[in-house]
């Protein structure tokens, strides 16, 4: 009978090992804070420029906001240089962090044109640099998340994964597919077992997971520490609880219908208007509206009409007629 592992990363011990995976422009506060009533035990921030903070970038600043409906997060950082990483994750841990991450995994072009995220694989040494010099800077637990390679078919984690250790750092994600294909295609679960199956530290497993199946395909392979949804949980918070009932009682909750997606999608409108203000909250939702309306009946349309919204009046004018489907 497979069980959701327990897991503590440092001295920080976590309600469960379900995490929200860092999303850029995504995982704001108001997006966490429903992913934390929906069961994750760990969530993490926007992806932060090292460069940007220690400059003092007030937009930068802001994505670092917490509440107190956040019981533990971890501030995720990238860029290249050992000096200025160092130097910001000193000052996310004066704002009162307890988990600092460095992004070793996103695959986006103009992350990779400065040689950060996944671009960093392609050098080991840069990587050992980077982690260890941030590791000494902090008395907080360092986190890392990783992708397998840069192309299919490579697997970069293994070597990753014992540098990383060695260098101090208390748990990693490997998001199991190469950052060449982004989001898509189906995880190397072959690949994430052999980054895990040497290591001293937890390995926690991300990339396409869904639904309970597919968080079960992970935690069948030895030393899988946790899992960490991305994408999956966008508009289904309630999926951490799923999966952790699942494999708790052996027992399926019911899966989350479009009604409470409805509902999830209007809280988290009211939410981010508060947040940033009524036009810049609604606006910042048209990226993972999608989400929310998916399978309902002429979505594109409505996403189109969603894409042009200032006021939360005019959102629940549209909300009210999709809340009777």
């Amino acid at each position: 009978m497979i069980k959701l592992p327990q897991l503590s990363i440092g001295d920080i011990k976590l309600k469960n090992s379900l995490m929200l995976a860092p999303m850029a422009g995504i995982t704001d506060l108001p997006l966490r804070e429903l992913a934390v009533e929906g069961g994750a035990g760990l969530v993490y921030t926007e992806m932060v420029s090292a460069t940007a903070l220690v400059y003092g970038d007030k937009k930068t600043l802001k994505l670092l906001a917490t509440s107190e409906k956040e019981p533990v997060v971890a501030a995720q950082i990238f860029g290249t240089q050992p000096q200025i990483m160092s130097e910001c994750a000193k000052r996310i841990q004066d704002l009162g962090y307890k988990i600092i991450d460095i992004n070793l995994g996103c695959p986006a072009k103009k992350i990779a044109k400065v040689g950060a995220g996944a671009k960093l694989l392609a050098s080991p040494k840069s990587v050992e640099n980077l982690l260890s010099a941030v590791v000494k800077s902090v008395s907080v637990p360092v986190t890392a998340k990783i992708r397998i390679g840069l192309i299919k078919g490579q697997n970069v984690a293994p070597e990753i994964v014992e540098i990383a250790q060695n260098c101090g750092v208390k748990m990693l994600a490997v998001h199991a597919r190469a950052a060449e294909q982004g989001h898509s295609g189906l995880p190397d679960f072959e690949a994430f077992e052999k980054a895990a199956e040497n290591a001293k530290i937890p390995i926690v497993a991300n990339g396409g997971i869904i639904d309970i199946l597919t968080a079960e395909k992970f935690l069948k392979i030895p030393k899988c520490s946790g899992l960490m949804i991305g994408r999956g949980a966008i508009g289904d918070y309630d999926l951490f609880k799923r999966i952790e009932y699942f494999f708790d009682k052996q027992e399926l909750l019911p899966q989350t219908s479009i009604q409470t997606r409805l509902k999830w999608f209007r809280r988290h409108a009211v939410s981010s208007s508060l947040y940033y203000g009524e036009e810049k909250g609604l606006v910042v939702l048209r990226k993972i509206a999608p989400y929310y309306i998916k399978g309902l009946p002429n979505a594109c349309s409505l996403r189109n009409r969603i894409n042009t919204l200032t006021t939360l009046k005019e959102f629940d004018e549209i909300f009210f007629n999709i809340n009777k489907i």
